[in-house]
């Protein structure tokens, strides 16, 4: 390789760094407004007498793959904890749910 390949590819993977830094900020603030979101409108549902399990088990459900996706990819425990916790909430609001509550 010359000198000039060498600076191309180099270039070439810090971009790619920077669109994956990218990519897990906007995935992080995208959960953050989601949960934030769901969560105002629970609590205007359950101040109105409305069921809002379902707004629980959809945003559950939305972080519990996020978190398996990535303990696929990383293998960091954390995330298979996190993916574990939300699937439990998961299933708990969905029968909630079904159940009319």
């Amino acid at each position: 390789m010359n000198k000039e390949e060498i600076l191309k590819k180099a270039r070439q993977e810090k971009n790619d760094e920077m669109v994956t830094q990218v990519r897990d900020q906007s995935m992080k603030w995208t959960y953050i407004a989601m949960v934030l979101t769901a969560a105002f409108f629970s609590y205007i549902r359950d101040r109105q007498g409305l069921p809002m399990m379902d707004l629980c088990a959809t945003v559950s459900i939305s972080v519990c793959v996020g978190q398996f996706y990535r303990y696929w990819k990383t293998r960091d425990k954390g995330c298979l904890l996190i993916a574990v916790i939300m699937l439990v909430v998961s299933i708990f609001a969905a029968v909630r749910f079904y159940m009319g509550h």
